[in-house]
């Protein structure tokens, strides 16, 4: 019996194998085109950022961890933005874990960056995370000024505060060390842009929390 492909039916083929292959992640030996793949804990999370190198072809990102080196699993993906700059954080109480970025393509198998190793020494007490007040929420873009940040504080000591996209991508961070009872954190938001953002507040390695907050004309 004899079988004859024509173009199409190969094109065919091809897309159904690439679909295939994203459902078992069949990853290609080429070395993702990734320019700059950083990793680093902080308070019990590992933050990561990368820069694409701005192809057509890549259509979206995955960050996957794993606990042995081998055996990866995928906790967030990302579409492609506007921007090639790219930055996620996870929490890692694990005292040693791997993480890698797959790199999906249009036409072709998706694509691994280098692994990362990132060692915690993360003790979780009883710390929650304590509510924030913040305001003015919506920010007025025109008028400017400081978010103003306000908590009772219980017992931590260390409160790690993220402003981030809806992406996940962090904007701005900042560090403060805390004080029994009533504290008030002022962030400069000047340079935000139009949009929607998230306020991530993180004591003592303790589990975030989130916070809508909304820059307006």
């Amino acid at each position: 019996m004899k079988f004859i492909f024509t173009k199409n039916t190969l094109g065919k083929i091809k897309n159904c194998l690439s679909t295939m292959a994203l459902g078992f992640l069949v990853i290609g030996t080429a070395q993702a085109e990734i320019i700059d793949f950083q990793a680093e804990t902080n308070y019990c999370n590992a933050v990561l950022t990368w820069e694409s190198d701005g192809s057509s072809n890549i259509s979206s990102y995955q960050v996957q961890k794993s606990l042995d080196g081998i055996n990866f699993s995928t906790i967030t993906a990302f579409r492609v933005g506007a921007s090639n700059n790219y930055s996620f954080s996870t929490r890692q109480t694990e005292a040693r874990a791997h993480y890698r970025i797959i790199e999906n393509h249009i036409n072709t198998f998706p694509t691994a960056s280098e692994v990362r190793i990132l060692k915690e020494n993360c003790i979780v007490g009883n710390i929650d995370t304590p509510s924030i007040d913040y305001y003015p929420n919506p920010m007025v873009a025109s008028i400017g000024g400081d978010l103003h940040i306000t908590l009772e504080n219980e017992g931590a000591k260390m409160l790690s505060i993220q402003i981030t996209d809806i992406t996940g991508r962090i904007i701005l961070s900042k560090e403060n060390e805390l004080h029994q009872g009533l504290n008030q954190i002022d962030m400069n938001v000047n340079n935000l842009p139009v949009g929607s953002y998230l306020i991530v507040t993180s004591a003592d390695g303790a589990t975030p929390k989130a916070n809508r907050f909304i820059v307006q004309k």
